[in-house]
């Protein structure tokens, strides 16, 4: 169903709240009642692009009836390599008739947002963008009403989803060992990862050395901690010592684990150590003949 809006004039000294969205205009508040629901989220813990949307969702409050969690399954290929695949007792699988994720969605990856009336929307930025439009004010806001402070809040994320999370990528770098000759090593501690994660890492670290009070901008959770808290699981599982390298990452990262609304999210996909990144048999399996 699409969003249906009814509109109503107050007064701008009235007070409102029951479950509307506010737009200002022409002397008046314009309130939309947001009946936009049966959103579906196709996601696994295992991927951090996934938790940065699930995180999201639960900083933000967002209940069940307008976002419906749906968890994919997921195996691995001859290298090792994880792949997700479409669960076997969802309806939208069966009129598929495969669960093969590039069915329905030809990236082949999570999260994807499904629409009733069937439309798709994929990458964690993006779906976190489209939901927001579609909630209403409860909850608090992750993103700041200041330009310069939302500005850092994106910077942060774009660091993290696209100067780091690429490069330090399981399947990235086991495809790079198989297909482009690169060094072999064990993937999750391959030099090359490391030193994506170092690099990177050091500049958000001078970054939130600036930026930082008790989460990654200021003392309000925002979108940035959101991306934050996968990757450093993804350090973590790399072996990187945080509280020696980057001990301002490492404080802000104890502080979101004392969030409930992250730590629960955290202890659901696992724990703080990405607990699952690849076959390490069939790697090593594939790997000795080639």
């Amino acid at each position: 169903m699409r969003s249906i809006h009814v509109i109503f004039t107050i007064k701008r000294s009235e007070s409102v709240n029951f479950g509307i969205k506010r737009r200002k205009g022409f002397g008046v508040f314009i309130l939309a009642v947001i009946t936009q629901k049966n959103l579906k989220l196709y996601y696994h813990p295992a991927s951090s692009a996934s938790m940065r949307v699930t995180l999201y969702l639960s900083c933000r409050d967002v209940p069940e009836e307008i976002v419906r969690l749906v968890s994919t399954g997921v195996t691995t290929d001859h290298r090792g390599i994880l792949v997700f695949t479409l669960p076997e007792n969802d309806p939208d699988t069966s009129i598929l008739g495969t669960t093969d994720l590039r069915a329905f969605n030809p990236e082949g990856r999570i999260p994807v947002l499904l629409l009733p009336d069937g439309r798709k929307m994929t990458q964690s930025g993006p779906i976190i963008d489209y939901i927001e439009s579609q909630i209403d004010d409860a909850g608090s806001s992750l993103v700041s009403e200041d330009p310069w402070v939302n500005a850092n809040i994106k910077r942060l994320m774009w660091i993290i989803a696209a100067d780091i999370q690429p490069y330090q990528n399981i399947p990235f770098i086991i495809q790079a060992m198989s297909d482009w000759g690169m060094v072999k090593a064990s993937p999750t501690e391959h030099p090359l990862r490391l030193h994506f994660i170092r690099r990177e890492f050091g500049a958000v670290e001078t970054i939130m050395e600036e930026t930082a009070g008790k989460f990654s901008v200021g003392n309000k959770i925002s979108l940035a901690d959101c991306f934050l808290v996968p990757q450093i699981r993804n350090a973590l599982l790399a072996g990187i010592d945080l509280d020696k390298e980057f001990p301002t990452i490492s404080k802000v990262f104890n502080n979101l684990l004392e969030v409930p609304n992250i730590s629960k999210v955290v202890d659901d996909a696992g724990g703080a150590v990405q607990p699952f990144a690849f076959d390490a048999e069939k790697f090593q399996v594939f790997h000795e003949k080639n």
